[in-house]
Order: C-alpha cells, then sequence, then structure tokens
C-alpha cells in the first residue's frame, strides 16, 4: 500500500507541475504541498505502523521459535532416554536406514499420552539439571540408575499402549513418510522396496520392545 502511496504522490506532484507551468516554482511547490498533504499524512501513519508491527511480529516469531526448539528438545531427551537405555544397541543391528531411528523415539510422546510425557519430561529435566550440576555428560546421566529408572517407566508406559487400535497405523504412516522424504539419501545395493522397508522396521521395533521386561 505505501509504495502504491508513494507512486501516487510522485504522479500527482509532476501532474501540478506539468498543469501550472506558468506559475514560478515557489508557486508550484506550495500548490504540490496543499495538494498532496493529505496523502503525505497517510503515508507517515502506514510507516508509523509498520515500524511499530515489525518488532512485534518478529518477536512473536522468535518466541514461536524457541517454543518451538523447547517442544522438540524435550521430545529428543523422552525418546534418547527411552531407545539408548534399552535398545539402541539391538535395534542398530536391523540394518535399517538411519532415518527411520529418530521416528521411533519421536513416537513415544504419541503413544504414553500428552500427560505421562509430561510428567516424564520434567523428571528428566530435574535430573538433567541435577547431574549437570554435579559435573557429568549427558550420557553418564543417560546411564545413570536414575537414568534407566525412568527409562523402565517409559517402557512401562509405551508398551501398554502398544495395544491400541492406533499405535500401529500411527508409527507405520510415520516410517512411511519418512523414508518417502529421505529415499534420495538412503545407501541401498538394491532399490528400496518401502512398504517391506516399513513393515520390516514396525514389527522387529515391535519384538525388540515387547522382550523387554
Amino acid at each position: 500500500m505505501s509504495d502504491t502511496l508513494r507512486q501516487d504522490i510522485i504522479f500527482k506532484i509532476l501532474k501540478i507541475a506539468s498543469d501550472n507551468s506558468d506559475l514560478s516554482l515557489d508557486e508550484q511547490l506550495k500548490l504540490s504541498e496543499s495538494s498532496t498533504q493529505a496523502m503525505f499524512a497517510q503515508l507517515m501513519d502506514e510507516g508509523a505502523s509498520s515500524s511499530e508491527s515489525d518488532p512485534d511480529r518478529e518477536r512473536n516469531r522468535t518466541k514461536k521459535r524457541m517454543k518451538k526448539k523447547d517442544r522438540d528438545q524435550r521430545k529428543e531427551h523422552v525418546g534418547r532416554f527411552f531407545l539408548q537405555n534399552l535398545i539402541w544397541k539391538d535395534i542398530r543391528k536391523l540394518d535399517l536406514p538411519d532415518c527411520l531411528l529418530p521416528v521411533f523415539a519421536k513416537s513415544v510422546h504419541n503413544t504414553i499420552g500428552e500427560e505421562n510425557y509430561e510428567q516424564i519430561s520434567g523428571k528428566i529435566n530435574r535430573l538433567l539439571e541435577f547431574g549437570e550440576k554435579k559435573g557429568f555428560d549427558y550420557d553418564k546421566i543417560l546411564d545413570s540408575k536414575p537414568g534407566k529408572t525412568i527409562a523402565e517407566e517409559i517402557l512401562t508406559l509405551y508398551k501398554n499402549e502398544m495395544g491400541s487400535a492406533n499405535f500401529e497405523k500411527q508409527l507405520k504412516n510415520s516410517l512411511d513418510e519418512t523414508l518417502v522424504k529421505n529415499i534420495s539419501n538412503i545407501e541401498s545395493d538394491s532399490e528400496l522396496d518401502i512398504e517391506e522397508t516399513v513393515s520390516k522396521a514396525y514389527n522387529e521395533f515391535k519384538k525388540l520392545v515387547t522382550s523387554k521386561i
């Protein structure tokens, strides 16, 4: 809107000068000023409104990015406690595309439910804060007795929900979407069969989880 208004002001001034060539320069300036005063006022108002709203929009975007980053980090913590403490070595032996491993970690959130997830996330965050104060690195905290206890709690919640009607459908859909998205980056000796790979990944993962006590 402001760009169009600037052009309108310029064209109006040029037209005034063209239509009043018999007037002196001062007279033309006064006529142009009086004829475009309202347009300039509107342009100034738009500029002020834009300058006020731009920082607000940027702050809102920053807040949203920070909230999303925080949610993603917490999901990563919960997923890592679940996978690395319980089935990481076994799942790495399945020869699945690497892009599928984060899918299993992220599935914890949808599987155990929001309320359980928030409680587990809070426990992990408190443990991480405590461990960091003691000078422990992330892997040591993960492998600690409290870390393993939290992982076992996640496992119990996860196994309780694996029999639900939506579990298989949601996990297979996530595996399928991830494979399709990353298929061009997957190294394979033969052409990758997406349906077969999804089925194998789901069945082997389920077998590993259910075998854990």
